[in-house]
């Protein structure tokens, strides 16, 4: 059955959502397509015996006053419902037995200082490195939605540098390398790989103002389907695209033929997702050999094994970064010999109202480095006994982990779920790597136009990392898709 034209946005994570709503509060009538059963992707929480606790939404940066993802939301309708809480950063170098607390509201600064502090041989090249940071964030398009100058093509020395590269120009030692890297663990692509410029502005921005969402992502997917429900966006979960017609003389596809047997009419559509599943659906006259050598290039980032507890003893809130090893480039790449796990300590109410204390840990890890199950549905892997032992192994190491960061806790943690690439690919398919394909100097990403002229790619950020960079790439492919006019006007009226 053919209805009337409508813009699709294929994916419903952060991406997906942003870009439904601006093309919705700009008067465009949108359909958003979700393959899993409900909206929200990594955003989504998960519960346990009651407790909450986060798939992939653990922290951000930007909620600060006037900050970017406070813009964001202001813009989307979500500001009264969506916002952050301010959270320290403990890094723990256990090669160099070193320690660097940042705690809550240091600001990019006072980061600085302290990880001065930290290595006092490495002070000047430290606070160069965090000038870098600075100017580097100072000078990255729409990191301040109140400017409007428009958006040009320039590149800096930073995008065509390496942030290992920047680290050896500036003589810094391994421990100050894996204290200044240390967020590269938000991205996943090693640091000999990953453009300074695109590292720097994740580590600007949570130096800057590290902060725990409060109620994690539901509270944005709430506050989107209320949204949703005003614009009349047409959301199908359970759904996937399965093909398109094929171009018409202007290159553009406009029929979609979805899985629950009905045909959309698409006057644009917009891809958040991973650029593997865009290829797939792609019309096999629009199929490129340059896009198809560019998908080919691309290589994955990291993903994580996460355990979740609960504590008999209350930890302070936030986050501890435990390297046990100085060099990140193995850590994200292989992981043999050192991992990186991310601690975060924090308070629930579970669904009887009782307060918990919650403990979430995500160790670095890739799929080459666990036991494949003989299926990937998720229900049979339950009974795999190579898997389930390879988890347990997983579990208590972890647990032994956070046991070494606080002793207190020994024997008072309480597993409650635990999850592994496999888990990521049930959320985040085809890959189940946390951040998608990784940022390759010199490699350019998939973002904004592709081979058909209709489509557009939104779901790997361009400009900076994470669920704010998600978000922001979505914002900018609104920009260029609809028009400065188009774009101005609705910050004007919402902004």
């Amino acid at each position: 059955m053919l209805r009337e034209r409508t813009n699709i946005v294929c994916g419903s994570g952060a991406g997906g959502l942003t870009l439904a709503l601006l093309l919705a509060r700009s008067g465009r009538p949108v359909t958003l397509i979700e393959s899993q059963p409900e909206i929200g992707g990594y955003l989504r929480r998960f519960y346990r015996n009651g407790i909450p606790f986060d798939t992939g939404y653990h922290f951000s940066g930007g909620f600060s006053p006037g900050g970017i993802m406070e813009q964001m939301m202001q813009v989307l309708g979500l500001s009264d419902a969506v916002s952050g809480t301010p959270i320290p950063n403990r890094i723990v170098l256990a090669e160099s037995g070193k320690e660097i607390l940042l705690p809550a509201e240091c600001g990019h600064s006072g980061a600085a200082e302290i990880c001065c502090s930290a290595f006092p041989d490495d002070a000047e090249k430290i606070r160069e490195f965090f000038r870098i940071e600075q100017e580097i964030w100072d000078t990255t398009p729409m990191h301040d939605l109140h400017d409007l100058t428009p958006l040009t093509p320039d590149f800096s020395r930073y995008d065509l540098s390496t942030a290992e590269e920047i680290c050896q120009s500036l003589g810094l030692s391994p421990a100050a390398t894996a204290c200044t890297g240390s967020f590269a663990m938000c991205h996943g692509t090693p640091l000999s790989e990953a453009p300074m410029s695109f590292h720097a502005r994740v580590g600007y921005a949570l130096h800057a103002d590290l902060a725990r969402p409060t109620d994690g992502g539901d509270a944005m997917i709430r506050a989107f389907k209320r949204e949703a429900a005003k614009s009349g966006i047409d959301i199908r979960t359970g759904t996937e695209l399965l093909k398109f017609s094929a171009p018409d003389a202007d290159g553009a596809c406009h029929k979609a033929h979805l899985s629950d047997g009905t045909i959309l009419d698409a006057e644009q559509v917009f891809f958040t997702t991973h650029p593997f599943a865009i290829q797939n659906v792609l019309p096999d006259e629009a199929r490129t050999p340059s896009h198809e050598r560019r998908i080919r290039r691309l290589k994955e980032s990291c993903s994580f094994f996460c355990t979740y507890f609960t504590a008999d003893e209350a930890m302070p809130d936030g986050l501890v970064s435990y390297f046990s090893g100085n060099d990140i480039d193995h850590i994200l790449t292989d992981g043999t010999r050192a991992h990186s796990t991310g601690i975060l300590f924090n308070r629930e109410r579970d669904r009887a109202g009782v307060l918990r204390h919650t403990v979430s840990a995500f160790r670095t890890m890739r799929f080459e480095g666990m036991p494949q199950p003989f299926s990937p549905d998720h229900r049979q892997r339950l009974t795999d006994e190579a898997y389930q032992s390879f988890k347990a192994q997983m579990i208590r190491e972890t647990e032994a982990e956070i046991e070494r960061v606080y002793p207190a806790l020994k024997g008072k943690l309480h597993v409650q779920a635990s999850g592994s690439p496999w888990t990521c690919l049930d959320y985040d398919p085809p890959t189940g790597s946390a951040y998608g394909a990784r940022c390759i100097c010199g490699q350019a990403r998939i973002c904004g136009q592709l081979p058909v002229t209709n489509f557009f790619a939104a779901g790997q950020s361009a400009l900076v990392p994470g669920v704010m960079g998600t978000m922001l790439a979505s914002f900018s492919v609104f920009r260029q898709v609809l028009g400065e006019d188009v774009y101005t006007g609705l910050l004007r009226r919402f902004l």
